[in-house]
């Protein structure tokens, strides 16, 4: 089963506007099947884009003179919006120094898993990321590149009904003064980082 024409049109506004040193996204091309590009998973059953693995590649192993993988930077296009099938978003380890978290990141509904750590974004934390009811885990902790994530206000986590997992490390929490009462409702919450 092939990917769908407009997701595969969406992939390629989203590379568009990033930059990629390290050629990680070269197999993203219009003749080739995007469900067979790196790091994209479609489902087998319906063919549409379900998963993004965009994480910067960390060697388990660093051998003095190997190049280590340039970060992904650049803009984060509103393409992604297109991906409404999308559970899985994994940007880690990258550079966005500069640029906020997209808040239209909060329109992708089917989300599961959303991992924004360490990719150098700037600025408040959106409270639309509180539309991902289905979220089960959530990372956002600050990277070498940034240290400028806050909130000043955490009540867009009780939405948050099926988080399991809550990963807000180096994040400026100093402007919220609610954070214990609303991750006190989280009823699915086992594991939280905020240090």
């Amino acid at each position: 089963m092939q990917c769908y024409a407009s997701e595969k049109q969406a992939l390629m506004d989203f590379k568009k506007d990033l930059e990629d040193l390290s050629g990680r996204l070269s197999s993203w091309i219009h003749d080739v099947d995007c469900c067979k590009w790196e790091g994209v998973v479609c489902s087998n059953r319906s063919g549409r884009v379900i998963q993004l693995h965009l994480q910067r590649p960390v060697p388990e192993i660093h051998v003095v003179g190997d190049e280590e993988e340039s970060p992904l930077s650049g803009k984060i296009s509103h393409s992604l919006q297109n991906l409404t099938h999308l559970r899985y978003l994994d940007l880690s380890l990258n550079d966005f120094s500069g640029i906020p978290i997209p808040s239209f990141f909060g329109s992708l509904r089917s989300l599961r898993y959303l991992d924004l750590s360490g990719a150098g974004f700037q600025g408040m934390v959106p409270y639309q990321l509180g539309n991902l009811s289905s979220l089960r885990t959530l990372s956002i902790t600050c990277s070498v590149y940034s240290s400028d994530l806050q909130v000043d206000n955490l009540q867009w986590l009780a939405g948050l009904s099926n988080l399991e997992h809550l990963d807000m490390s180096g994040v400026d929490l100093s402007l919220a003064s609610n954070w214990l009462e609303v991750i006190n409702t989280i009823p699915s919450l086992v594991e939280l980082e905020l240090i």
